[in-house]
């Protein structure tokens, strides 16, 4: 599990430094209201992105492991690429006709109608790293988000500086960096019409189909839950207003976004395998240990982040977002903290009992009651509020999610782990919180180096996630490895 999560290093690092990057080049670039109207549309996009196209990944990092076992790889992709793209021809007919009954507000239009590209070619890239990813082809999964991040963001600032400080010069640049790496993988493209694949297997299909349907629905009232309150800021306080919201929620969810998804990028599939070839007993304890893993990165990114929020804003963000920025990314990163848990480690429940529809029953609830409150507070509250509101009910979701999900997949998690990371992060915040330094780069710097290292040690000391026993367990292996050979010789 640590070589693969180690292997994927490249693909989570490069493009968390290129949303670091993104967000000081764009606040200094773009005004509020700019980055408001970007915000809105991108949040769209990723509503359709993950209600349309999210669940067909999964459905095939879940069933490559028995296709590669029964040796019908190629069948399983013909009937995945088939499916894709069905819903893309849904899409484009879907988005088409709501264009022409809705008359969409003259900042948004040019960047809407690019849109309808970038949201099928990301997916497609997407769908073709799932492939990639179930595959274990690491150093093509690597390369492919490392150039998709890195020309995302290039050309996006290209466009900006060329062509117009607005949100379709930004979606342009997405949009062609996205194009590049659909073209790296056109093997993958062509797999409905080869023939080693055999003729459609209508009931795989329907497997396939059965499977990934449900989360659908899931994915679709997730994107609400997540991304509705940009909406309702956008709609009931203005642009300006969701300008600086979206700066503080791209600035925490990307970088902790990315590492929750370093973690599943490699723990998922290996719990897949494990429940493959060993049982429903060796995955959940599997499972549980991916949960370790999670939290031992994950907890103290985010409690770093909130404790660094002035350094962040004075370092990073442009002077009209700074300040609003600073007060609301720590309230945000308790809830990517709550939002990684759910999405990354308890929501697998789900995925590997099989019955992915009952996340409903918790997403569902919480939706509405995010839209309500949202309804009531934003107008009073502004951009605060809605990040209370998204705070508790992501806590919530994490709590119904657990209780929900064990019953249908008991995730064995270790207590001890839990608290051992708990504690580990303590000396960490203390230390944060008492040793202060300028609000520059040197203090950001210094303030990253100090929690970093005290953490580090913290967890080694009491051996969170087992990865002091493990290194010590690995370096007697190899001892006793080169002992024959020091022999011989």
């Amino acid at each position: 599990m640590y070589r693969q999560i180690i292997g994927y290093i490249p693909s989570n690092i490069v493009p968390a430094t290129i949303s670091v990057v993104m967000i000081y080049a764009y606040t200094r670039l773009m005004s509020p209201a700019a980055f408001g109207a970007y915000s809105y549309i991108f949040s769209a996009v990723l509503i359709l992105q993950t209600s349309l196209f999210y669940a067909l990944p999964i459905a095939v990092m879940r069933f490559y492991p028995g296709a590669a076992l029964a040796d019908r790889r190629d069948g399983l992709l013909k009937e995945a690429y088939v499916v894709f793209y069905g819903m893309c021809a849904f899409a484009i007919v879907a988005c088409v006709l709501t264009g022409s009954l809705i008359t969409l507000p003259a900042e948004y239009r040019v960047a809407a109608w690019l849109a309808l590209p970038m949201l099928l070619a990301r997916s497609l890239v997407q769908l073709n790293q799932a492939v990639n990813r179930s595959a274990n082809l690491m150093g093509r999964f690597n390369t492919i988000e490392c150039m998709h991040a890195v020309l995302g963001f290039a050309l996006g600032l290209a466009a900006l500086l060329l062509w117009r400080r607005e949100a379709e010069a930004i979606v342009l640049g997405l949009l062609t960096g996205a194009l590049v790496c659909v073209a790296i993988d056109v093997r993958l493209l062509i797999s409905p019409f080869r023939r080693t694949a055999g003729l459609l297997n209508r009931a795989e299909l329907v497997r396939l189909v059965e499977y990934a349907w449900p989360m659908v629905a899931v994915a679709a009232t997730t994107m609400v839950l997540q991304n509705g309150d940009r909406f309702l800021l956008g709609s009931l306080a203005g642009t300006g207003v969701l300008g600086i919201f979206a700066v503080a929620y791209n600035l925490v969810d990307r970088p902790t976004s990315v590492i929750c998804s370093s973690i599943s990028t490699a723990t998922f599939p290996l719990a897949v395998q494990v429940l493959e070839h060993q049982g429903r007993e060796a995955a959940r304890i599997q499972a549980g240990r991916n949960g370790i893993a999670l939290l031992a990165v994950t907890l103290p990114a985010c409690l770093g982040l909130a404790l660094t929020a002035d350094y962040v804003a004075a370092c990073l963000i442009g002077p009209a977002f700074r300040d609003g920025v600073a007060a609301l990314v720590p309230i945000m990163s308790f809830s990517a903290l709550a939002r990684g848990v759910r999405s990354h480690f308890i929501d697998h429940a789900f995925h590997l009992s099989g019955r992915p529809l009952m996340m409903l029953w918790t997403y569902g609830p919480a939706a509405v009651v995010n839209i309500a409150l949202n309804l009531y507070i934003v107008p009073r509250y502004g951009m605060f509020g809605a990040a209370w509101t998204a705070l508790l009910c992501q806590a919530g979701v994490v709590v119904g999610g657990w209780f929900l999900g064990t019953a249908l997949f008991p995730i064995w998690l270790p207590f001890w782990q839990v608290v051992r990371c708990v504690l580990a992060v303590v000396p960490m915040a203390a230390a944060l919180v008492l040793v202060r330094f300028p609000l520059d780069w040197y203090g950001l710097s210094a303030a990253i180096a100090m929690g970093g290292a005290i953490y580090i040690v913290c967890a080694a000391l009491l051996d969170v996630g087992e990865i002091r026993s493990q290194g010590l367990a690995f370096l007697r292996r190899r001892a006793q490895r080169k002992m024959p050979a020091l022999s011989e010789g």
